[in-house]
């Protein structure tokens, strides 16, 4: 299972990443973006991945990962994951698709040239 550690380690190792509570719960911002965060109860993590790539991880293993909406379906908030049932290496790429969909494209460039 994903602990918080490990995600605040996966996070953390990605430039300008920052940990800052989402409604008094562990997230990660990164240019004042939410990346990603905790659900109440730690069993559940929400990402803020482009919603294809959300749309595809759901379709392809809906027992791991769920599209989140708000309002009726009107606003893409990102993909809820299932903390039990996803490995380290996947959710580990997830936070940097995450990063890659929110940091600054400046950012995103030099992280790629080193």
């Amino acid at each position: 299972m994903i602990r918080v550690a490990d995600i605040r380690g996966y996070a953390m190792a990605l430039p300008d990443v920052v940990e800052q509570p989402h409604f008094r719960l562990p997230g990660f911002r990164v240019a004042d973006k939410l990346l990603v965060h905790l659900e109440k109860g730690d069993a559940h993590a929400i990402l803020c991945v482009g919603q294809v790539e959300a749309k595809t991880a759901a379709t392809e293993q809906p027992e791991v990962y769920e599209e989140v909406w708000r309002q009726n379906g009107q606003i893409f908030v990102g993909l809820r994951v299932d903390l039990a049932k996803v490995t380290k290496k996947r959710m580990q790429e997830l936070i940097e698709l995450a990063w890659r969909h929110r940091a600054p494209k400046r950012l995103v460039a030099e992280y790629d040239s080193r």
